[in-house]
């Protein structure tokens, strides 16, 4: 057991952090270490270089190939959906093409006939556009009045 953590600056001492690098800390002790190289920039830097190169650990076997794979995968994935947008593309086009040219033909042989179009009859919308006016008027004429009554 460390008898003090912390030195007189308030910074970790180096028993302190040796024993938490090896996981010789009690609970209570753990999470007061743990907390100030959170909050410790200085500490964290410390207790960073503290470890040698043979303390990290070491990259499992096939790491880096797995990795090169899954960027080779993407890679092709997105080539595939470039692809594939094409040809979707390249589809819609010939469809239209073909839809619009047999209306085109049709519309060209056949003789369109006239048709006459009726005008819509407007009676509904004209006296409704009257009996809004003849309302219209009389709130004016109404506020005329009223305001008039007031100046007087």
């Amino acid at each position: 057991m460390i008898s003090t953590l912390f030195d007189k600056e308030g910074h970790l001492t180096e028993d302190a952090l040796e024993a938490f690098k090896k996981g010789y800390l009690d609970d209570e002790s753990l999470i007061l270490v743990s907390e100030h190289i959170a909050n410790c920039e200085r500490c964290a830097s410390v207790l960073a270089d503290s470890f040698d190169d043979n303390e990290l650990a070491e990259t499992p076997l096939g790491f880096e190939e797995e990795i090169q794979n899954k960027i080779r995968n993407r890679k092709q994935s997105s080539f595939q959906f470039g692809f594939y947008t094409f040809k979707v593309a390249a589809a819609a086009c010939v469809a239209l093409i073909i839809v619009f040219s047999n209306q085109l033909n049709f519309a060209a042989n056949s003789k369109v006939q006239a048709t006459c179009i009726k005008a819509p009859d407007l009676s509904i919308t004209n006296s409704i556009s009257t009996n809004l006016n003849n309302f219209s008027q009389k709130i004016i004429n109404m506020e005329v009045y009223n305001n008039e009554k007031e100046k007087k």
